[in-house]
């Protein structure tokens, strides 16, 4: 009897395997879209795509992006996107222009949260798509510098504290660490990830 319980469970665990890497498979090789989003309304806060975000560097210097794009879990190079930035000096004067494109994904991590269940209404798509997270974006200035971007989503209902939203950048040897974090009833800042159809 208690031979063929185990082999009744070896069957059992043979047989989930494949499901088990089939649903696997399908987390790794997810796809996502990536915004930093523009708020058009406050009452309720409405999403829109074409927003910016800043971080500062360690002289309080200041790097301003715009963006969005798509990336696939799993696949460093299916990547597309970018946007523009602009540096300032410490004292607020522009010290640099132009655009950025997302040569690839470095790493992204879900992260808890939802906008289901809040009034914010989402116009970039379908707000139950919606996920939260932190991604890692190697990047490829217009003035021949290289990055990295990170681009954070702390989603209003159910998000971790920890988790930041914004962006911060690296542009050849500076880094701008530290993100300008949103202001209630303040356009800027904010930034969304949605999971793609298949």
């Amino acid at each position: 009897m208690k031979i063929n319980r185990r082999w009744f469970l070896a069957g059992a665990c043979l047989l989930m395997l494949p499901l088990i890497f089939t649903v696997n498979a399908k987390g790794e090789e997810a796809k996502f879209s990536w915004n930093i989003t523009h708020l058009s309304s406050f009452m309720p806060a409405t999403l829109e795509a074409g927003g910016n975000a800043s971080a500062l560097a360690n002289d309080l210097s200041m790097i301003t992006l715009t963006g969005s794009g798509t990336f696939q879990v799993g696949e460093a190079d299916e990547v597309t996107g970018g946007g523009t930035w602009i540096t300032f000096s410490p004292t607020g004067t522009e010290t640099g222009r132009g655009t950025y494109q997302v040569t690839r994904l470095i790493r992204f991590e879900l992260a808890p949260g939802t906008l289901v269940g809040t009034p914010v209404i989402d116009n970039i798509t379908n707000k139950e798509t919606a996920r939260g997270g932190l991604a890692a974006f190697a990047i490829r200035y217009s003035d021949g510098t290289r990055g990295v971007l990170f681009v954070s989503c702390h989603l209003p209902s159910g998000a971790p504290a920890a988790v930041f939203e914004g962006v911060t950048a690296s542009k050849g040897f500076v880094d701008f660490w530290s993100r300008v974090a949103p202001v209630p009833m303040v356009d800027g800042n904010r930034t969304v990830f949605h999971s793609l159809p298949e």
